[in-house]
């Protein structure tokens, strides 16, 4: 029995997730950067401050520009947030799909990149909401349910957090992904708002959390994208049929690492490259 792991044979995985295209975002952007964090960021494109006004208030948003420009400069995915931010919840099929694809459309445009992530705004969704998602081409969507373990989702488009960086355990929770020993991948999903920093005056927290969290070696930092089409691709792996004849083949243009995994004894990690054929 062949079992995912992570690039290079790991088998954990840290990601973040923050919403509404927020000025704050600047600095919390400059932290992962020192750390080694990657994330997502999550844009309603129709609510960006207008051009030329100052920062201000307790929940102040980019400008168009300066969201494109911090974005682009320190290369973290952006998504969808719906257009307006609508509760996607309480709108008619095309008022739905106008709130994803409209978003989606602008977002490519804006920022030069095919956008294929999105999370739920006020976190409100239902299998209408699923189903408009993935009819706009979405392949995960984050909702704002914690789960407070480390479990590969279920659903990418009915996604659960580990934790929101305001939870009184965040330390405590960090500390049992990085030091707990594991046989199956294991994802670390942060998620929030920068701008809940600037309102509690509480930027210590974040800080210390992405310093102990940042820059080991056993752990593959992420985008959420990265992650979603990675475990896509490890299950689109392709398998021989008799039992004896122990071959896998790689159909997708990633390089897939595995590793065999029976009766509790992991062997050792080896990996598929894209077109390629290997027998274990």
């Amino acid at each position: 029995m062949l079992k995912m792991l992570f690039p290079n044979g790991l088998k954990k995985a840290f990601t973040t997730s923050y919403d509404d295209g927020l000025y704050d975002d600047l600095r919390l952007m400059e932290l992962m950067k020192k750390h080694g964090i990657k994330g997502t960021f999550n844009v309603s494109s129709a609510l960006y401050r207008p051009e030329g006004s100052e920062v201000e208030g307790s929940w102040p948003r980019f400008t168009l520009s300066e969201a494109v420009e911090n974005y682009k400069k320190y290369g973290v995915e952006v998504a969808v947030h719906g257009l307006c931010h609508r509760d996607f919840t309480q709108l008619n099929q095309a008022e739905l799909n106008y709130e994803i694809a409209a978003d989606r459309a602008n977002l490519e445009m804006q920022y030069g990149c095919v956008v294929r992530g999105a999370a739920y705004p006020y976190g409100s969704f239902n299998d209408a909401a699923v189903e408009a998602l993935r009819a706009n081409g979405i392949k995960y969507c984050r909702t704002v349910g914690t789960r407070e373990d480390f479990a590969m989702p279920e659903d990418w488009l009915r996604l659960f957090a580990t934790a929101h960086h305001n939870n009184p355990k965040l330390m405590e929770l960090g500390k049992r992904f990085v030091e707990e020993p594991t046989k199956d991948c294991r994802m670390f999903y942060l998620w929030g708002h920068t701008a809940e920093f600037r309102c509690a005056d509480n930027w210590e927290v974040i800080e210390s959390f992405l310093e102990y969290m940042g820059g080991r070696d056993d752990i593959w930092y992420a985008t959420n994208i990265e992650i979603c089409e990675y475990e896509a691709a490890y299950k689109a792996l392709e398998y021989s049929t008799h039992p004896d004849s122990r071959m896998i083949y790689n159909p997708t243009a990633k390089e897939i690492w595995v590793h065999e995994g029976a009766w509790g004894q992991d062997g050792a990690p080896f990996s598929i490259k894209p077109g390629e054929t290997v027998k274990y």
